[in-house]
């Protein structure tokens, strides 16, 4: 495969899974708003700060709203990082391999893409209407990743596609968790959780779809379970865990290597050992060193294995 080929389809695939966390990280705090508007209300800027946006949207508005963050992160065309840029950013990659993907994957993103635009363009939501319009783009993402799964082949696309999606959700997911520390932090100290503490991490296992998941493992709601279970996690698919060990997988069937046999490329080393300093890291001696910089630490070695990975296939 070629790597300009391979580099469209892996960017593709990390694109709609950025879209569909994107939307996942503006309903978690709409849904809070209902429940605590007083505490959500000063803490819309935690999005910008998960997104690594706040800089940029520094230079473009002058305070931090409520109506502002959203319409940034959502539709605004000099943001780079807004949804409908990143949504336009799949297109184009998709567009430039069409060749190589069913007819349909490239219809349906087409399609979604032109209806979010012209949707930014003509109509200005209500805040009632805003989780419906964030259902369906999530909806709209799962699709995408359902024709993945059953249209392509298992080949090398299909590994790159593989590769990209989970390499964002890894990254996606301790973002979330990162909200959940900062809401919670700043509701009460860890050891003495109130309603609204347990309102905050509901939110956040709703809003990675984990709360039916996690509540068939654990009887009640703890920091440390929800720690465990969103990190460690070896079965959930959107735990940090289970998707660094799917990359992991799709990495190795590219090359054709073993990870029992050892690693062949940088690439494979580095998600190897992320995968290791995961499962031997105990949920104690994450809360001990502490969960920001332990999420910090971590989404800098998810980067440095995208860094390899161009190195490696794309360069």
């Amino acid at each position: 495969m070629l790597s300009r080929v391979a580099n469209s389809i892996y960017w593709m695939n990390r694109y709609i899974e950025r879209v569909e966390n994107y939307a996942r990280f503006v309903s978690v705090n709409i849904n809070l708003s209902y429940d605590l508007p007083g505490m959500i209300s000063e803490h819309w800027g935690l999005l910008l700060e998960a997104t690594h946006d706040k800089a940029t949207y520094d230079k473009l508005y002058s305070e931090e709203t409520e109506d502002k963050i959203i319409y940034f992160i959502t539709f605004d065309p000099n943001n780079p990082n807004s949804i409908f840029n990143i949504l336009g950013n799949a297109r184009e990659n998709a567009r430039t391999v069409k060749e190589t993907l069913p007819k349909e994957i490239w219809e349906h993103l087409n399609s979604f893409y032109l209806s979010f635009k012209q949707f930014s363009t003509t109509r200005k939501l209500d805040f009632e209407e805003l989780p419906n319009f964030y259902e369906n783009r999530k909806q709209q993402c799962q699709l995408f990743a359902g024709m993945i799964d059953g249209t392509l082949l298992r080949d090398e696309a299909y590994y790159f596609a593989s590769m990209g999606k989970f390499l964002e959700r890894a990254d996606k997911t301790s973002r979330f968790l990162d909200i959940g520390y900062f809401n919670f932090k700043s509701v009460s100290d860890v050891k003495t959780a109130n309603p609204q503490d347990l309102l905050v991490w509901s939110a956040v296992l709703k809003s990675v779809s984990a709360f039916n998941m996690y509540r068939q493992q654990y009887k009640s709601l703890k920091q440390e379970n929800i720690i465990e279970f969103l990190i460690k996690d070896r079965d959930f698919p959107r735990a940090i865990c289970h998707s660094i060990k799917k990359a992991e997988y799709a990495i190795y069937r590219i090359s054709g290597a073993r990870p029992q046999d050892s690693y062949s490329n940088e690439a494979e080393k580095a998600i190897t050992q992320l995968k290791h300093d995961i499962d031997f890291t105990e949920t104690n001696e994450i809360i001990k060193y502490g969960l920001h910089k332990y999420l910090n630490d971590f989404q800098v070695k998810n980067n440095n294995i995208d860094q390899e990975i161009f190195k490696v296939y794309f360069a």
